[in-house]
């Protein structure tokens, strides 16, 4: 199943943010004394806000705030790096938070300092800026007209007719707004007053209601008036309905709903009061008004989801818990507003205030939570593709546009049947706005050498590409290509295939000095069908016939590189040496310390395009270091992969250094692999997996172990899987080491290896053993094989010796007809014919001069 144009249209779709605050101006954006940073994923104030340091939205938004910075995530380095864009470019940091927002409706009342005015706003939006009026300060705002002289608001009299006239000034302050085109909702922040236990309808009694407003008005003198006596806090909602109720009941006038602040918020909430359970009776008695639950009502989420299934005016906002939350409450949230509300009565809102990151960050998470659960619900059979991008569309875009009357059009319309040309258009275009810099695209493809070939366009002539108004031709003999270009015998320069961008993998190149981005290509065939022999296509697909299964597939990476430097010997020939000598693993020696600042520049500059490293060390060979990539999707796992590789290897140009991914460049040191991990969900099938492998790994390791010198690494007595088929719980010298249920890491894989191919020749052996449902003989091993006797090795079952050179393994590819019907004959026929002359010509070089282009070309 294809996903593709649902996560396009969730990462992309223009939205309505129909809740929001107003930005600081920039002379007071930096002002942390007065606006704490850390407001961003908390509620908290005070001292209790200090704590936020240790939260984990606070971690995961340093993570995505340093990406959108390019710094690392320390949060003091996260605000320094904000603090200089500021000064240099306040609207471009506006500018860059809220892409991809059409229109935003501001509770401009929040406070009247320290803000820009909500005209000002307009400048971000593809839209005009709407305001939503908060009920509570209109109130407040009519006691203060009419008390300036307070000397006598205790004599009954006067309090009587101050009351009228309060009465008739709040009513004709909200009639006024509902008047204005400009307004077009309004707010209540009762749940913060006096809590959502409104009463429904009018006291009998008006002395009590006098009453209430008599405390509120002697509570204030001297000082700002601030409504928050229950009775009276009920009329301001009430009378409020009563207007809304009959404006509406003019055919013409627009729909202008109640937001109520529900669940989170600080500490002047009473929790229990916060439930919007409590407004049942309420939104019964105005069945005319459509009323918003803000804030996802967290924790109440499944009380106001209820509301908005059996009461038709009512709608769930999903704010606020986007950046508030974890990851994992965000979609737990998200599944829970879909339990049972229908998805045409969800909003959506960043309740984004003062700092233009806390827009960036709710919108982020917002789309990222939004496409896993989508993708899930699709996968599982809840929604179709086409009914999973019509609730995105309408959450991000049509329900807001609808409840507020907004009569909005969309600056480019993704509409339902969104095809994935109208997708990839949209998806250039938002990273075009988001990267306006670049001027140059990079389509590459990676052939059966391993070697990345490239296409370079500029980007109006790439635009016509993504529109389908021209396509790029490659001879169908690349397939049959090598690295220095001559082509196999068998090759001919007849017919060619098409070169098609996958947008999802679109990213600009970092760590050299360009203004270009990359972007990933799929292999088509003249009628655009898929080409057979693909190696992103042939990976998407044994992991989709996995899917089919019941089966997902995450993968992870580790790059092991050695840095090298370049000298001169006494005849003038060029030697790779490496960069540091005093050097062990995962020590820092003073030589190992000289490379700090490198390794950190690395880092830095992944994270600046996305790729948050877990980890990086010093590994055993001179000049050796490992960085560790987080896990994803198999195809884009294995993109990050090269692209973080390409990093490595520019920012180590950058230093006058080579990074080299050769298997053993120093022949007397460890050597140097590209370990995989491979999770499949649930673990169910983890021992037909297993099996499956263990049958076809002499075969796939044609793939994994692309070149002779490949095999010198893989040796016992040095954690590098030893030399027999088998497999061990935390054991290093086994080909395949299980980590935890349906968790394994490839041991025998190094960096010359195709990573589409060596991974999709895993999971075909896998899901051959679990198709065929097979049983697990090889048991766990906890030695190193090649040392046990061969009567142990029997009772392990242990029987089948690792391939000594590339030609075993292909030998044992050209017999296993199983592992070729999956992978495909024609990827399979291709791929040895070029790995067999390959050999030839490396057995046929001198080893140094073999070491050295080796080095200078991987």
């Amino acid at each position: 199943m294809d996903f593709t144009s649902l996560k396009a249209l969730i990462q992309t779709h223009p939205l309505i943010d129909n809740h929001a605050h107003n930005l600081l101006t920039r002379d007071t954006a930096c002002n942390y004394a007065k606006y704490p940073l850390e407001q961003i994923i908390s509620e908290a104030q005070g001292p209790a806000l200090r704590n936020a340091l240790s939260t984990l939205p606070l971690h995961r938004a340093a993570i995505q705030l340093a990406a959108l910075y390019r710094c690392s995530s320390d949060w003091d380095h996260v605000k320094a790096a904000r603090d200089e864009w500021v000064q240099r470019d306040y609207d471009g940091l506006i500018r860059e938070c809220l892409r991809g927002t059409h229109t935003l409706l501001l509770d401009d009342l929040l406070t009247d300092q320290d803000v820009e005015s909500y005209e000002w706003h307009d400048r971000f939006t593809t839209s005009q800026t709407k305001r939503i009026v908060r009920i509570e300060i209109l109130a407040t705002q009519t006691i203060s007209s009419l008390m300036r002289d307070d000397s006598r608001s205790h004599d009954p009299a006067v309090l009587q007719d101050r009351w009228n006239q309060f009465s008739e000034g709040f009513k004709q302050r909200i009639t006024g707004a509902i008047a204005d085109p400009a307004v077009v909702g309004f707010k209540s922040v009762i749940c913060y007053r006096t809590g959502l236990n409104v009463q429904p309808t009018e006291d009998n009694d008006d002395t009590l209601l006098l009453q209430s407003f008599a405390r509120t008005v002697g509570q204030g003198q001297g000082s700002a008036y601030r409504v928050e006596d229950k009775r009276l806090n009920d009329w301001v909602v009430r009378q409020t309905l009563n207007l809304l109720q009959s404006a509406k009941a003019a055919a013409s006038a627009p729909n202008k709903p109640l937001q109520l602040h529900t669940g989170l918020g600080d500490n002047d909430i009473d929790l229990v009061l916060a439930n919007p359970a409590h407004l049942q009776s309420l939104i019964a008695q105005y069945p005319d008004v459509d009323f918003v639950l803000l804030h996802s009502s967290y924790p109440y989420t499944r009380e106001a989801g209820y509301l908005a299934c059996v009461y038709p005016n009512v709608y769930l906002d999903l704010g606020e818990v986007f950046p508030m939350v974890s990851r994992d409450a965000q979609e737990s949230i998200l599944r829970e507003s879909l339990d049972i509300v229908p998805t045409t009565r969800l909003l959506w809102s960043t309740d984004g205030h003062f700092f233009p990151e806390t827009f960036y960050l709710a919108n982020k998470q917002f789309r990222d939570v939004m496409e896993k659960v989508f993708v899930d619900y699709v996968h599982q059979g809840d929604f179709t593709v086409e009914q999973a991008k019509q609730a995105a569309a309408d959450m991000l875009f049509h329900n807001s546009n609808r409840a507020y009357s907004l009569n909005e059009k969309l600056t480019y319309e993704v509409p339902v049947s969104l095809n994935s040309l109208s997708s990839s258009t949209s998806t250039l275009d938002t990273f075009m706005r988001g990267n306006p810099d670049v001027k140059y695209i990079w389509m590459q493809f990676i052939d059966y050498t391993n070697t990345t070939r490239v296409r370079m366009f500029p980007i109006a002539e790439f635009a016509k590409i993504v529109r389908k108004e021209r396509r790029i031709g490659i001879c169908l003999c690349t397939q049959l290509m090598l690295q220095d270009d001559s082509i196999a015998p068998e090759g001919s320069a007849q017919g060619q295939f098409y070169m098609e961008p996958d947008l999802s993998s679109l990213c600009r190149n970092v760590g050299m000095n360009s203004k270009s981005a990359t972007v990933m290509t799929y292999w088509k065939t003249e009628e655009g069908a898929p080409l057979p022999g693909c190696p992103r296509t042939t990976l998407q697909r044994v992991t989709n016939n996995l899917r089919e299964l019941g089966i997902e597939v995450t993968c992870g990476f580790e790059i092991e590189v050695i840095f090298l430097q370049t000298t001169t010997d006494a005849s003038g020939d060029t030697e790779y040496v490496p960069a540091v000598q005093n050097h062990s693993w995962s020590q820092m020696t003073r030589d190992t310390r000289t490379m700090v600042p490198l390794l950190e520049e690395i880092v830095d500059t992944l994270a600046a395009i996305g790729i948050h490293l877990e980890q990086f060390h010093a590994e055993s060979a001179p000049g050796q270091f490992e960085f560790v990539l987080p896990p994803g999707s198999s195809v884009a796992a294995v993109d990050a992969l090269l692209k973080a590789r390409q990093v490595v290897t520019y920012v180590a140009e950058q230093h006058g250094l080579r990074a080299t991914l050769h298997p053993r460049p120093l022949p007397h040191a460890a050597g140097s692999a590209s370990h995989a991990h491979v999770s499949i969900a649930p673990p169910t099938h983890e021992d037909a997996f297993l099996a499956g492998v263990m049958r076809h790994y002499p075969a796939l390791t044609a793939f994994t172990l692309a070149q002779d010198v490949s095999y010198d690494r893989v040796k016992s007595g040095i954690w590098a899987g030893s030399e027999w088929v088998t497999w061990g719980t935390q054991n290093r010298e086994t080909p395949v080491r299980k980590i935890s249920p349906g968790r394994w890491e490839i041991k025998t894989l190094d960096g010359l290896a195709n990573m589409y191919l060596a991974i999709a020749a895993f999971l075909a052996a896998g899901y051959l053993g679990v198709k065929e449902n097979l049983s697990l003989t090889v048991k766990d091993c906890i030695h190193d094989a090649a040392k046990l006797s061969p009567a142990e090795r029997e009772a392990l079952g242990i029987t089948t010796e690792l391939p000594k050179s590339i030609s075993q393994s292909l030998d044992a590819l050209d017999t296993d007809s199983a592992l070729q019907s999956v992978i495909g004959e024609t990827l399979v026929q291709n791929y040895t014919i070029v790995k067999r002359i390959e050999s030839q010509r490396f057995r046929a070089m001198d080893e140094a001069v073999q070491r050295k282009w080796l080095i200078e070309r991987y």
